[in-house]
């Protein structure tokens, strides 16, 4: 494994923005220069070096055999099926009711699912954002990637749901 020369003095500099903006160490002062601090410094940027090097020659998902997801419908393809699927999911399987409320209202654990309140996490309640939601979860919430287990259609059939809820004045 050959090394970047660009990304080894980046790296020993703490300059690399997006992946490394520390400094190794503090600059050495006075009699606290030695052999012993040189060389833990220079083993510090070696193990960086090598790990960098691993992040950037990470293969993407097709070169792995790793499928993309399918793409989202277009909000034009939301179905009344796809609708009543996501209604079904919000209120059993998902347990989306349990923290956003029967009618979408929210409650004190989960924020509403209503334009009428603004939102939170999913940006103007856009179908991709609700999907992403959906599928990722809210860091630092209790708004988990996939809840209760559904699976990625089920995610796009709630998303659709509460799209509809907003955009197509559906029932919730």
């Amino acid at each position: 494994m050959r090394a970047d020369p660009w990304l080894a003095e980046r790296l020993t500099r703490g300059m690399l923005c997006g992946v490394m903006t520390f400094r190794l160490m503090p600059p050495l002062r006075g009699p606290m220069r030695s052999a012993r601090s040189t060389s833990r410094r220079v083993a510090r940027a070696a193990v960086l070096l090598v790990l960098a090097e691993l992040i950037l020659s990470e293969p993407g998902l097709a070169q792995r055999g790793v499928k993309a997801p399918p793409p989202l419908p277009d909000t034009s393809a939301i179905t009344k099926a796809m609708i009543d699927r996501g209604r079904v999911i919000y209120r059993g399987k998902g347990a989306c009711i349990v923290c956003h409320g029967e009618r979408m209202e929210g409650t004190a654990i989960a924020p509403p699912h209503r334009k009428s309140t603004g939102w939170r996490a999913a940006k103007d309640g856009a179908f991709p954002e609700l999907v992403r939601v959906i599928t990722e979860g809210v860091l630092r919430t209790v708004m988990v990637p996939l809840p209760n287990g559904i699976s990625r259609k089920d995610a796009i059939d709630a998303a659709a749901f509460i799209w509809a809820v907003n955009h197509r004045d559906a029932s919730p």
